[in-house]
């Protein structure tokens, strides 16, 4: 029997970092984030022959995957491969769970594999969507019931591009997290404000204002920075100076930042002038469309 199954990648507009738990347990936290049409995908093939058989062929099980963007990009790549990865096993062996229950898995296996970070990863690569989370002792998922018309309007004026520099985000939780544990004032006072940030994107969005939620972008990215200087780098500042001045509006690091992925949110009008100077610039423009069915697993 052979699994092929694909999990989304996510883009966090807001609220990143306030997701893991020292925060959000202590202080509950808020990220509002969009799984897109880049997947993990992979296959697992279990042997169909048993008993004697089976032991003669020497038949094993395995499992592989693939991704087509580079590693560190800052969309939540590894939380998706451990989402693929249980969802394809739970269906080879007839056990089937909600998909909340599969991210909900996910993290736990993150946490026993000693990696730092939040759940907003596997929770939009289990559900797909675009969501409002709400986490603390549960995590809550409030899918944004968007106009298909906005929807498409939102993505036109969003470009997605690799800064050319992969990023590790253990070193850079290390370093914010050892200054939020030994009680840091402005570190404190930075994540307060990336929750406050994703709750007002939320509002935004119901409301359909672009204008706002790219305006928002920026703001978030301001409170990232005050996180830790690691957050951002030269290359990136000089990045979102060259698309502010080619029709950014607003934008902002994916994930931990310090490289990766950036998105940028356009002025009405200007998302080919931008595409079209970031790739004078050789660096990679990602193309995409939200995904609104999450991990998805096929016989084949």
């Amino acid at each position: 029997m052979r699994l092929k199954a694909r999990a989304p990648l996510r883009i966090d507009f807001a609220g990143g970092w306030t997701d893991v738990p020292f925060y959000a347990e202590d202080k509950g936290g808020a990220v509002l984030n969009a799984a897109i049409t880049r997947y993990v995908t992979g296959q697992i093939a279990r042997p169909d022959a048993t008993g004697i058989l089976h032991a003669l062929r020497g038949d094993r099980s395995y499992a592989s995957y693939s991704l087509d963007l580079p590693s560190g990009s800052g969309l939540g790549s590894s939380a998706a491969q451990n989402v693929l990865w249980l969802a394809m096993v739970k269906t080879s062996i007839n056990n089937t769970s909600s998909r909340s229950e599969i991210a909900e898995m996910a993290c736990r296996l993150s946490e026993m594999l000693g990696i730092l970070g939040g759940k907003q990863d596997e929770y939009a690569a289990a559900l797909g969507g675009i969501h409002f989370f709400s986490f603390g002792g549960t995590v809550e998922a409030q899918p944004l019931d968007l106009p298909l018309s906005f929807q498409d309007e939102m993505r036109s004026r969003l470009v997605l591009v690799y800064s050319g520099k992969s990023r590790l985000s253990g070193s850079i939780h290390e370093h914010v997290w050892s200054r939020y544990t030994a009680g840091h004032g402005p570190v404190l006072a930075a994540l307060n404000g990336l929750k406050r940030v994703a709750y007002e994107m939320r509002d935004a969005l119901a409301q359909q204002n672009i204008e706002v939620f790219s305006d928002l972008l920026n703001e978030n990215w301001t409170y990232q920075k005050e996180l830790h200087p690691s957050v951002t780098s030269p290359e990136l500042d000089d990045l979102f100076h060259f698309a502010r001045a080619h029709g950014a509006r607003g934008g902002k690091a994916c994930g931990a930042g310090g490289g990766g992925c950036c998105v940028f949110a356009v002025e009405a009008g200007s998302s080919d002038r931008l595409r079209t100077a970031l790739k004078m610039k050789k660096l990679e423009v990602i193309d995409f469309d939200f995904d609104s069915y999450g991990v998805f697993v096929r016989k084949g």
